[in-house]
């Protein structure tokens, strides 16, 4: 069957009929749980929902949390670019979950904590500790956001011709109010219809997208003419963007940190059990690896619609960044459809609301368990809840303004947040993992560990940034078809109309032969070696490099100088091995009550034992 293709066009109107109702929704979903919160107003029920949330509810938050509009623009676009090995992320994402399970989850959800970092001042016994790691988080958190929130912005400024600032006001503001109104339990809940949202946009766009090249052309068999199924590469030179090596440990570490983060810290410690913990991350798995593959067919279907086509829409000059081009598929493919267009950048908008909406909640979180403490708690002017709200608030416009100054920085979004996780998340990461594996580890090895991972990372990427060499790409697809002056178009079942973009500011060969593979590494002697590491590798940099120091410092100053270490600060896999048992001030329990059945619970008695020693 013959579909028209139109570049760059303009959404119908029941595309934003779409859109404002699923805007709706999530505004309702707020409003109803901030009602039944307003029974209760308290800061446990604002920020944990009396840890009493169910199991695939959270599951669905955490997952769309750090499966963001990111990951849905950025993925199929860096496979059209470089290859299906992207999709390797899918096995390092469960290899991080399973690690996690073992680790931090029952460490960290028995403690039954407000806040993440709190974890690091009982284990170091420094408040000192527990302000670097807070510091580092929410940076890690509030630049993550911006990105998030900006991703889908700045697509829509090019393909609906939606000014950049105010889809960033506008998503950005609803997402603050929903948040605002119901804490956790809106977060939660509109989080996971979100997420159905997000895999109906996108098995809509791969139905349709299968159908338009019809069975004339074989989409696995053009990609693998284009290099675009790839799987293996175990060249070991970190310097190639995605080689296994890098996808299957560097990546690892880059979603490692994600466990640690306030978010879903904050998420799995809402649930009724550390049973119900565990089984959230285990849920995760398959839906991590079907997202995956999902998105790994979406990227190989619109390398091979533009290669039938004959016209690169990034270097026809049909649009200005690798950014735009899936929300450019979309809004081609899915023309013959009015409001299916709609139901995908909802999709896109489901991913950049929960990261939102769940970044500022667990910021509000942190404030004021970390930064203001006892201050909001003996407060007799304010409620502490009410507090909170208006941190959430705060950190909500913080946002939309840092969406908007992320304009101007360089890159795809997938390399962006890499280097963002790498930069912050890798030494946060190994803050919490020096002291959830070892006894020896003290304040003065944390805080130089994590400072000088930071650092260094931060040394490398501002090289990176400024002296590194650029990636070298596969080969782009034809341009032979973006025609100077504007006519129809019939190739195959697909029939394109193709007009020469007024954006295209560059001449550009129509044989499409753009660049060598990524296979083939720059050899100049002019770079300095670490400037050209893939971005990949910074958080595994960053979590070694904060345990190697720790450990070596920690130990050159005396290491625990005789003090004991709780068995409770230390991952349950480890305890055996240092021969650790719980003593009475933490002793799990199974308490039995109607309300939480078969909770775990911690003693508190001596939480604030962990007093400042800098």
């Amino acid at each position: 069957m013959d579909s028209t293709f139109v570049p760059a066009p303009a959404p119908h109107i029941a595309d934003y009929i779409v859109i404002a109702i699923f805007l709706c929704v999530c505004i309702g979903i707020g409003v109803y749980y901030g009602y039944q919160t307003n029974k209760n107003p308290t800061l446990e029920n604002y920020f944990f929902g009396n840890r009493r949330l169910r199991v695939l509810p959270v599951t669905m938050s955490i997952f769309v949390t750090f499966v963001s509009a990111i990951s849905v623009m950025g993925l199929p676009a860096e496979i059209y670019e470089f290859g299906i090995r992207a999709i390797y992320g899918g096995v390092a994402h469960v290899l991080s979950l399973f690690i996690a399970n073992i680790t931090v989850v029952p460490l960290l959800y028995p403690l039954k904590l407000t806040s993440t970092y709190e974890y690091l001042q009982l284990r170091y016994n420094s408040k000192g500790v527990r302000l670097m790691g807070m510091a580092i988080g929410m940076l890690h958190t509030v630049i993550y956001m911006g990105i998030t929130l900006y991703a889908p912005a700045s697509a829509l400024e090019i393909v609906a011709g939606i000014p950049i600032w105010v889809s960033i006001v506008i998503f950005g503001f609803i997402c603050t109010i929903y948040t605002t109104i119901g804490g956790i339990k809106s977060v939660v809940w509109t989080d996971a219809f979100q997420c159905v949202i997000m895999f109906i946009g996108i098995m809509a766009v791969l139905i349709k997208g299968t159908i338009l090249i019809g069975p004339s052309h074989s989409i696995f068999r053009i990609a693998n003419e284009g290099r675009r199924l790839e799987f293996s590469n175990f060249d070991p030179d970190p310097r190639i963007r995605y080689s296994n090596w890098s996808l299957w440990i560097g990546y690892v570490f880059m979603f490692l940190p994600n466990w640690c983060n306030q978010a879903s810290v904050q998420r799995f410690s809402s649930l009724r059990s550390l049973k119900s913990a565990y089984l959230a991350f285990w849920l995760l798995c398959p839906v991590c690896l079907i997202f995956y593959a999902v998105i790994g067919y979406l990227g190989i279907i619109v390398y091979s619609y533009y290669n039938v086509l004959k016209c690169d829409p990034l270097q026809g000059g049909f649009i200005s960044n690798i950014n735009q081009l899936i929300p450019y598929f979309v809004l081609d493919v899915m023309r013959s459809l009015p409001g299916f267009s709609g139901v995908f950048i909802s999709c896109l908008l489901s991913g950049t609301l929960s990261t939102f909406s769940s970044g500022i909640n667990a910021l509000a979180a942190n404030t004021v368990e970390d930064i203001l403490g006892d201050c909001v708690k003996d407060t007799k002017i304010l409620s502490k809840t009410l507090v909170a709200k208006l941190f959430v608030v705060l950190y909500g416009l913080a946002v939309i303004g840092l969406a908007y100054a992320i304009n101007f920085m360089p890159g795809s979004v997938i390399q962006t947040t890499g280097i963002v996780f790498g930069a912050c998340g890798g030494p946060l990461a190994g803050l919490f993992y020096l002291g959830g594996m070892t006894t020896k580890a003290n304040w003065i090895g944390a805080l130089a560990g994590s400072v000088t991972a930071f650092v260094f990372n931060i040394w490398i990427i501002v090289g990176a940034q400024l002296y590194g060499n650029s990636p070298l790409y596969l080969k782009f697809n034809p341009t032979s078809q973006c025609l100077p002056d504007n006519r129809t178009v019939t190739v195959g079942h697909l029939s394109a109309y193709i007009y020469n973009s007024t954006i295209a500011t560059t001449s550009y060969d129509t044989t499409g032969d753009f660049s060598q593979s990524t296979d083939t590494l720059i050899t100049s002697d002019e770079g300095f070696f670490l400037y050209d590491v893939s971005f990949l590798w910074y958080a595994f940099i960053g979590f070694f490099l904060t345990l190697i120091v720790g450990i070596v410092v920690s130990l050159c100053t005396g290491g625990d100088r005789g003090k004991v270490v709780e068995a409770c600060l230390i991952f349950p896999v480890c305890r055996k091995l240092f021969r650790l048992k719980l003593d009475f001030t933490y002793q799990l329990t199974e308490t039995e009550n109607k309300s939480t059945p078969g909770q775990t619970t911690v003693s508190h008695e001596n939480k604030d034992r962990g007093t400042s020693v800098l």
